[in-house]
């Protein structure tokens, strides 16, 4: 339930290029900043002394758009569940307006990232808003129709993808040093806000309107326009390099492949995905304007981190998307009752990435990492065995999920850019965030289909025994054993890095 959205160990001035809450916010890659500052500017105050507009001014609004659009995001991925019922949907087939619009947040975010390099702030918000509208208009109107939803679904998350990138684009771009770090902190805290009232207010629209009425709120954007008219610059710096729109096209089709055989396990899926791996690894192999540099992939702490992230990080929107399910199908609770049940583990997770700098002054990456992977395992434990007859239990365990989250993205981070070139932080970093993106989505996708089996394998692990809560507890053993394999993948492998570059130094020393 946290939201990457910067680099800790990147120094000051810099700022990463590429993909970011989702959500758990876990997290989106929406919020990774793009260019770095440039080496001549002197930050806000200068511009403003040399007589151009303050940079300051267009904060607030780029920060309630990005706030805004957080909202809306979540508030769909918490409203499948009424969805499901209101159009007689399964769990898998709902699911698709979660997961592909989640790996279009992901490679929304690079692209407007790099746009925003030749093309206007106010320009991107002015197309954001736009797309934003007629999606929401379209999913409103044709609501009796799944297929319509989803079509409307996936035009509002291309402009809520730009709107909720652009605010850390424009700060990384004006800002720097502390001035910068505060405002990347209000977009960390943001998200779980964001997350946090999003889901309220679908809770309350679903019990007490109707889960339609998630499409009219976007509307209100519109009265943002004069704003962001007035505040928000028309300057453009023209420093892009370009979009690697065919790198970008091979990582959709890889995800969109995994995503539609898990809704059905169709073996032929694979055929797509494989092609297209095989394609993204020739063409970064050849390309040196790729989305990111082949070296990336024979730097081993950077590998061995995504493939962690990948496992890891597709059980983090799994439970928040199983949760409202959870609840309403075993113990009968009303919508808005059950976001109400969110609000510990959000008000926890923030307090937790908030204080993720105290406690690396504790604790290394590797104890860090190891520490948060058993909180996340433990808490979907505690859900596991008590899901048939504890709500408490589930808070519970939605509170140390977060906490867990909170906690372990800066050091496996630090871990991922152990041995990287400074040079390379940023591409580096937009990287690892589109495969949180990519894995997000991917795990809602096999929690979906999971969810339509009904499978039972793990219940007698669970107290008490309900229909519904018996296939429910087996899901949630099932993540279980998916954060405990990401457990010992990050052992081992960051074990046999340390195992080598021990084994360098002996033998340096040796020569020396």
């Amino acid at each position: 339930m946290t939201r990457p959205d910067q680099n800790p160990d990147r120094p000051e001035g810099t700022a990463p290029r590429g993909a970011a809450a989702a959500s758990a916010g876990p997290v989106s890659a929406a919020s990774t900043p793009t260019a770095a500052v440039p080496a001549t500017g002197a930050g806000a105050a200068a511009r403003s002394r040399a007589g151009g507009a303050d940079p300051r001014r267009a904060v607030p609004v780029l920060l309630f758009l990005f706030i805004f659009c957080l909202v809306v995001d979540q508030g769909f991925k918490f409203t499948s569940q009424p969805m499901a019922q209101a159009l007689s949907l399964s769990e898998s087939t709902v699911s698709l307006q979660a997961t592909l619009t989640g790996v279009l947040i992901g490679i929304g975010a690079v692209v407007y990232s790099a746009l925003a390099d030749s093309v206007a702030i106010r320009k991107l918000l002015y197309l954001s808003i736009g797309l934003i509208v007629v999606g929401s208009v379209i999913g409103f109107v044709g609501s009796a129709s799944f297929g319509v939803v989803l079509v409307g679904r996936i035009i509002q998350t291309a402009g809520l993808a730009a709107a909720e990138t652009l605010y850390v684009v424009y700060v990384t771009k004006h800002f720097q040093g502390v001035e910068l770090k505060k405002y990347l902190g209000f977009s960390n805290m943001s998200f779980q806000l964001a997350s946090l009232i999003g889901t309220l207010i679908s809770g309350f629209l679903a019990t007490y309107v109707s889960w339609t009425w998630m499409f009219l709120v976007p509307l209100l954007m519109v009265l943002s326009l004069p704003f962001i008219k007035k505040r928000v610059p028309d300057d453009v710096a023209h420093t892009s390099s370009g979009v690697d729109v065919y790198g970008l096209f091979l990582v959709a089709v890889i995800a969109t492949g995994v995503i539609m055989f898990m809704q059905a396990f169709t073996w032929w899926w694979w055929i797509p995905v494989v092609i297209a791996g095989v394609l993204f690894i020739r063409h970064v192999r050849t390309n040196p304007s790729a989305l990111v540099d082949w070296s990336f992939f024979t730097n081993r702490p950077y590998m061995s981190a995504l493939v962690i992230v990948f496992i890891i990080y597709s059980v983090n929107l799994a439970f928040v998307f199983l949760f409202p399910f959870a609840i309403h199908g075993v113990h009968g609770m009303a919508m808005d009752k059950v976001s109400l049940l969110t609000i510990p583990g959000y008000v926890l997770g923030a307090s937790t990435a908030a204080m993720s700098g105290v406690v690396s002054k504790r604790l290394d990456s590797k104890q860090a990492v190891t520490l948060a992977l058993c909180l996340l395992a433990a808490a979907l434990a505690v859900a596991g065995i008590f899901v048939n007859v504890s709500i408490v239990a589930m808070v519970v365990a939605m509170a140390m999920f977060s906490v867990g989250f909170g906690l372990l993205y800066a050091p496996l981070m630090s871990s991922a850019l152990l041995l990287m070139p400074a040079a390379k932080s940023g591409v580096a970093v937009g990287f690892y965030n589109l495969v949180i993106n990519v894995a997000s989505p991917i795990g809602v996708a096999y929690t979906a289909t999971l969810m339509s089996g009904k499978p039972t394998w793990f219940s007698g692990l669970s107290v008490g025994s309900t229909p519904e809560g018996d296939y429910f507890s087996t899901i949630l053993w099932f993540l279980v054993v998916i954060t405990l394999l990401g457990l010992v993948t990050y052992r081992v492998l960051f074990g046999m890095i340390e195992r080598s570059d021990a084994r360098a130094a002996q033998r340096l020393a040796t020569q020396e």
